[in-house]
């Protein structure tokens, strides 16, 4: 009988043999000879992945998806365990492949043998030596680090685990130890160091527990030393920050005197002793954002907020189905819960204890009080293992002066920092930068700063963590001073983004400097309310940042906010690139309002002697007439003038853009092509493939069109589509999307017309930006006059006439008065002149906003 059910013809486990090894994947052994090797549970995943695939390139991102699935790590992770295994298996065993991946290439032999016999162990019974729990609490969603640091204390003498307060070290260490006590003849003992206060106390304590006093007058860390020394046990240390040093010093002594002792120490902070392996502790698996319900469901923070739900008497809706709406609307608010506790084990039980009273809702509406909020009832003590603010008060305590002082002031960041903007930001007279990243270092030691993952290096306070922070900080007299230093600080740093912007390449620039968004839009707040000077000084800096974030309407409010306050005191310095900023806040949108900053600008630059300063404000000056005048053909001549070859491609682009936009309206075609096309070449030589190509493609697209070539207008705009698509929605992409719909239109190609309209209204969900697209409202309304949408389409005329006079734009340029002039025409045939006017007028008086939620009508 042949069957899968057969005991007799089951297949035997797959082995890999290569060197002196095998390979067991279904038992997760390495032999050596017959002798286990010690591996961390990635590392093994990793070994698997490339021995089964042996002589081939297995890239990082197959690495990345196989061992860390759903998991948001940093790729050093791969070359980390990639070490681990040379370390095992011989430095010639993986070879990397630069830039790729890595190709196992030793020879490998896969066959059947008989499954590897594991290790004998003691079975678990009353009779084992030590003081742990029978039956710890269920350790959830550390399914990983509880494997890693298993294979660890199989081969390290001393492991110290490592992370903030509450993220679950003594859980972890407790259960770890629990299922590695059947391994130690001697069994596993636990000590507690939190009641100690004196370190003379810590050996005399350590006996105590193992049942053996020290004789009079013996050295009590020599005693403990000789009585260890024949023993195979293992000893955990749980909360040993505050002895640190100390333990440190016990720990070196015993490890150097013993040879089969094991010790697991936790601890906010490193011990930094010979032989020490620290393990970091991070806070639990977090839901991604924007992921599924179901991948929400499957995160260690969110296991464990439902385990806790469970046991407090408040299940969640969706451990009994998994497919109503419901039950995924409670899914995402409990992911929500989970981040914003930045998965913090403790937190999150807390969180869960509290749900039977205020319910999912009520929690995540109050989860800004939580300091308070998640701790025990009235009637219980609170104490750092059941209340935040004293886990988080008993951290602070072990602090320095300076540690604390730096701590507290690390509250005015919003978000995550750079070392060095936090030296400028955080430094006073007496507190110079080197101190202030010193400090950092050490916060970060102590599990009281994080590394920004999502941004390294980047570092930053987690959110309940500054919380406490911002508690301590509103008690401190400086507080003020703090405050308005960090946004001092963040002036300066801001002045080297803007420089930087010019000559650094787009991508590089972008992943350096946006992460400053939240951090800029904090220090604003704090000077235009205290310190004008400062907040003129930042707007002036950040329109580079708004400009790559398509937050420019954001400009545009903070200009409005600040130009009252503006003072002709202020350096002219400042004062120039302060309307420089308002240019670029309100360039094409309000062609006007930038035409009268820019005159400013350039006066300001001019007397400054600043070429490049004032080159940029003529450039936007003339650009922004969008059409062929005098004024605008002088400050082009000026900007000419002015221009130096060496200046970065970036700088020269914008005079080009602008020079062919003039030649285009006065009919120059050649020379226009010309310009545009060098700007296309220009930004793809150096490696942008963002907005500004976007742009400087829709400028040549919509050249084309005006000189007659539609085909050629449509295949460049569909060359260039595919790249839009697979990046990130910006408020660039409608150029180019507002010129093909023109094209189209022109083309009578209706049916894709009424495609790039549904393609823009799906774009448009990802901003709050609702003007970016006023002028291709002709448009919009030809398509609705042309699918016979008579009111719909007057409706739009009108709001394009109301809108090209509110953004002080004279006339349309060739291609707009085209449509414009169409569409006249169409709607002459469809309806009477009175009805024509009254339906216009009705759209003059509608918002741009809803012109433009008007002109999606049937867009789906």
């Amino acid at each position: 009988m042949n069957s899968r059910s057969d005991p007799e013809v089951s297949a035997p486990p797959a082995c890999h043999r290569f060197d002196d090894f095998e390979l067991w994947p279904a038992e997760r052994q390495l032999l050596r000879q017959g002798e286990p090797v010690a591996l961390t549970a990635r590392a093994f995943g990793v070994l698997v992945a490339l021995v089964e695939r042996a002589g081939q390139l297995v890239s990082k991102d197959e690495l990345m998806q196989r061992v860390w699935a759903g998991l948001i790590v940093e790729d050093n992770n791969i070359a980390v365990h990639v070490a681990q295994l040379r370390k095992a298996l011989g430095p010639r065993a993986i070879a990397t492949i630069a830039g790729c991946g890595y190709r196992f290439a030793l020879p490998v032999q896969a066959g059947a043998l008989a499954a590897p016999k594991l290790p004998a162990t003691r079975p678990p019974s009353d009779e084992l030596p030590g003081n742990l729990p029978a039956r710890p609490a269920p350790l959830i969603g550390r399914e990983a680090e509880l494997l890693d640091l298993l294979a660890l204390l199989a081969t390290q003498p001393l492991i110290t685990v490592c992370g903030e307060a509450g993220v679950g070290k003594t859980h972890l260490a407790m259960t770890a130890a629990v299922q590695r006590q059947p391994q130690q003849r001697d069994g596993a003992w636990w000590v507690d160091l939190a009641p100690l206060s004196d370190p003379a106390q810590l050996a005399p304590t350590i006996a105590r527990t193992l049942g053996f006093k020290p004789a009079e007058g013996e050295d009590p860390l020599a005693a403990l030393a000789r009585r260890l020394r024949p023993v195979q046990m293992l000893l955990v240390l749980d909360n040993a920050e505050h002895l640190a040093e100390a333990v440190s010093a016990l720990a070196a002594a015993l490890v150097a005197a013993t040879r089969a002792l094991s010790l697991l120490v936790t601890s906010q902070v490193p011990l930094r002793a010979p032989s020490e392996q620290l393990f970091r502790l991070a806070p639990l698996a977090l839901p991604p954002e924007g992921c599924s319900a179901a991948q929400a469901r499957s995160s260690g923070a969110m296991q464990l907020l439902a385990a806790r739900a469970g046991s407090a008497g408040r299940p969640l809706a969706w451990t009994h189905s998994h497919t109503s709406a419901a039950s995924d609307a409670e899914v995402q608010l409990a992911a929500q819960v989970c981040r914003e506790l930045d998965g913090n084990a403790l937190a999150i039980e807390l969180a869960a204890a509290r749900l039977p009273a205020l319910g999912l809702a009520g929690l995540a509406g109050r989860l800004h009080q939580r300091l308070g909020l998640l701790g025990p009832g009235a009637a219980t003590p609170r104490s750092r293992r059941n209340a935040l603010d004293a886990a988080l008060d008993w951290s602070h305590g072990l602090l320095s002066e300076t540690e604390q002082q730096v701590f507290r002031r690390l509250a005015v960041f919003p978000g995550a920092f750079e070392l060095d903007t936090a030296a400028l930001c955080l430094a006073d007279a007496q507190l110079p930068p080197e101190r202030v990243v010193e400090a950092i270092l050490d916060l970060v030691d102590r599990s009281l700063v994080g590394l920004d993952r999502a941004h390294a290096p980047r570092y930053r306070l987690l959110e309940t963590t500054r919380l406490y922070a911002q508690a301590r900080l509103a008690a401190d007299p400086q507080a003020d001073e703090a405050r308005r230093g960090f946004a001092r600080g963040l002036s300066q740093v801001l002045a080297v983004a803007y420089d930087a912007h010019w000559g650094d390449p787009p991508k590089a620039w972008r992943e350096r400097w946006l992460p400053e968004i939240d951090n800029l839009r904090a220090a604003l707040d704090e000077a235009t309310a205290n310190d004008a000077e400062t907040a003129a000084a930042l707007f002036a800096n950040a329109w580079p940042l708004w400009e790559a974030l398509s937050l420019l309407s954001e400009g545009r409010q903070r200009s409005e906010q600040l130009l009252p306050l503006l003072d002709d005191t202020w350096p002219a310095a400042l004062r120039a690139r302060f309307w420089e900023s308002v240019v670029h806040c309100h360039t094409v949108e309000y062609p006007q309002r930038t035409r009268e900053a820019a005159t400013k600008a350039a006066a300001l630059y001019r007397q400054l002697g600043d070429a490049r300063g004032e080159y940029l404000a003529c450039v936007d000056l003339a650009f922004n007439w969008r059409v062929d005048h005098p004024e605008a053909r002088a400050a082009l001549a000026r900007a000419k003038a002015l221009e130096q070859p060496a200046w970065p491609a970036r700088l020269q682009a914008r005079r080009r853009i602008t020079e062919a936009t003039l030649a285009t309206d006065s009919g120059d075609f050649t020379l226009a092509r010309e310009l545009f096309a060098s700007v296309v070449a220009l930004r793809e030589r150096d490696g942008d493939d963002g907005d500004a190509l976007t742009r400087a493609v829709a400028n040549l697209a919509d050249l084309e069109r005006a000189a007659g070539r539609l085909d050629e207008a449509v295949r460049l705009a569909d060359q260039f589509l595919p790249r839009l698509r697979a990046r990130q929605p910006s408020l660039d992409d409608f150029n180019l999307l507002g010129n093909l719909l023109g094209v189209l239109l022109a083309q009578d190609n209706v049916a894709r017309a009424r495609e790039v309209v549904a393609e823009c209204k799906h774009r448009m969900r990802h901003f709050a930006e609702d003007s970016c697209m006023w002028c291709t409202l002709d448009a919009f309304a030809l398509l609705h006059a042309l699918d016979g949408r008579t009111r719909i389409a007057a409706q739009l005329a009108g709001a394009a006439d109301r809108a090209y006079h509110d953004h002080g734009q004279e006339k349309r340029q060739p291609n707009e008065a085209a449509d414009r002039a169409r569409l006249d025409l169409v709607l002459a045939s469809q309806a009477d002149q009175a009805q024509r006017k009254a339906w216009r007028a009705e759209g003059e008086v509608m918002a741009t906003g809803d012109a433009l939620q008007l002109a999606f009508t049937s867009a789906d």
